[in-house]
């Protein structure tokens, strides 16, 4: 998924460029190009930590349920969590 992603903001950079550069660019757009780029880094970056397995739920010690890793009780039985 990370490859196709990749592959994806490469492709928009470079459609926008391209389509910059026929209409002469100016401030508008590089500003548009800037804001794609940061999205594009954003959008890789985020397909990267889902890979890794970095995003998860976490479970309850208590009762096993599913909650946030960053949750500070247990929404199903309502046990405090541990601070990672």
């Amino acid at each position: 998924m990370r490859n196709a992603v990749l592959a994806l903001v490469l492709a928009g950079i470079a459609l926008a460029v391209g389509l910059g550069l026929a209409a002469g660019l100016d401030i508008a757009a590089v500003v548009i190009l800037g804001t794609l780029i940061a999205a594009g880094v954003l959008a890789v970056a985020v397909a990267r930590r889902s890979e890794s397995g970095a995003i998860a739920p976490a479970s309850c010690s208590e009762c096993g349920g599913l909650l946030s890793p960053n949750s500070p009780y247990c929404k199903h039985c309502g046990a405090l969590t541990k601070p990672r």
